[in-house]
């Protein structure tokens, strides 16, 4: 029988923490790893196939239909891989905050190879900003000579292997490659979060992070609803803001922003001024009142003799998504605590770029990226 990633990461730690025997600890550790990303692609590919079987439509049956939509899942999962996993809850934690990789990038130090070892750190650092002895570990790696583009990436999602493809021709003022790969990327960052939000509503494995809360005899149905779907809404909510976070890129602003500034930009720069235009307003309805963008967008509207840019339905779709968990999470949680949360993004973003509301475009670089 194939053993799962949570029997494989235990062999790992054993190997790790008991013999010492760091070869065979960074291969569990690989194999563990590997077993969690496959379960979950299966996951999400069972719940697509689910999704598209016949059940009833009509809304007085909506709650109908996804019991048997999830029935659905939890059979196709079965038969993939068997009973569910029962899962302690620090392993949850550690592959959550990507623990694994803190023990790979010493496992690999310890065999010499500083290569993997700085990738390896600098994967958990990407998704544990400030961790002190971690940017320790990256710096000393550097120091050595190691470069991390010459290592295999462990988790580096496509989106942001595309967006670094095209700073590199953005640098090099190849526009069209640049274009090229920051459209794709778009698309692939689109995607990821739609699955990172799929993952929220549904599993296999019995998560005792995702556990039901403890609900008094008293509850109502509707009250023990209202808890497991604030539970939901947490998750969704944090996706994008998951999926951008990445120090390694050093933006001055967040991912997505970013990638439509540079896409509006190498879309100009090969003449296509339809997409500038619709990727200047993707972005102006993330970041609305941006003079600078404003002001671009509306250089391509005259040039093209349009009044509006129509941007694709499936980035309305997802934008208004957005809006909507966090209108459907402010309810849950009061809009004082909303606005708490959004302010200290806000601020984390400010802080890094300077108030929008004063920077006012100039003529003369009007085309130029910061970045």
């Amino acid at each position: 029988k194939k053993e799962d990633y949570l029997a494989l990461y235990k062999s790992a730690l054993n190997f790790y923490f008991e013999t010492n025997d760091y070869l065979k600890s960074q291969h569990y550790i690989e194999l563990s790893l590997a077993d969690k990303r496959y379960r979950d692609v299966m996951l999400l590919k069972c719940h697509r196939r689910c999704l598209s079987a016949e059940v009833p439509s009509s809304q007085d049956l909506f709650f109908y239909s996804q019991v048997i939509q999830e029935k659905c899942t939890k059979r196709c999962m079965q038969e993939l891989f068997g009973e569910p996993l029962e899962l302690p809850l620090w392993v949850i934690q550690e592959f959550k905050s990507h623990k694994p990789y803190s023990f790979l990038q010493y496992a690999y130090y310890m065999q010499g190879d500083l290569i993997s070892a700085l990738e390896a750190a600098s994967t958990h650092l990407a998704h544990n900003d400030g961790d002190e002895m971690m940017i320790g570990n990256v710096n000393f790696y550097r120091s050595q000579g190691a470069d991390v583009s010459a290592a295999l990436p462990h988790e580096l999602p496509d989106s942001k292997a595309l967006f670094l493809r095209g700073q590199n021709a953005y640098a090099t003022e190849d526009y069209t490659s640049a274009f090229e790969s920051f459209n794709q990327g778009l698309t692939e960052h689109l995607r990821e979060v739609r699955n990172c939000k799929n993952l929220c509503e549904i599993g296999h494995d019995r998560y005792e992070g995702r556990k039901a809360p403890n609900f008094t005899t008293s509850a109502t149905f509707i009250e023990q609803l209202v808890v497991l779907y604030r539970q939901v809404m947490e998750c969704r909510y944090k996706c994008p803001s998951k999926l951008e976070k990445d120090t390694s890129l050093r933006l001055t602003e967040d991912y997505l922003p970013s990638l439509l500034n540079y896409l509006q930009f190498s879309a100009f720069q090969t003449g296509r001024l339809e997409e500038a235009a619709r990727a200047a307003t993707f972005y102006l309805q993330i970041r609305p009142g941006d003079q600078q963008m404003t002001s671009n967008l509306q250089y391509y509207l005259e040039k093209l003799d349009w009044e509006e840019a129509a941007i694709q339905e499936e980035y309305v779709k997802w934008h208004s998504e957005n809006e909507m968990d966090k209108e459907v999470l402010s309810a849950l949680v009061g809009k004082r605590e909303m606005r708490k949360r959004l302010m200290e993004k806000q601020n984390f973003i400010l802080g890094d770029m300077g108030m929008i509301s004063d920077l006012s475009p100039d003529p003369d670089v009007l085309w130029r990226n910061l970045y």
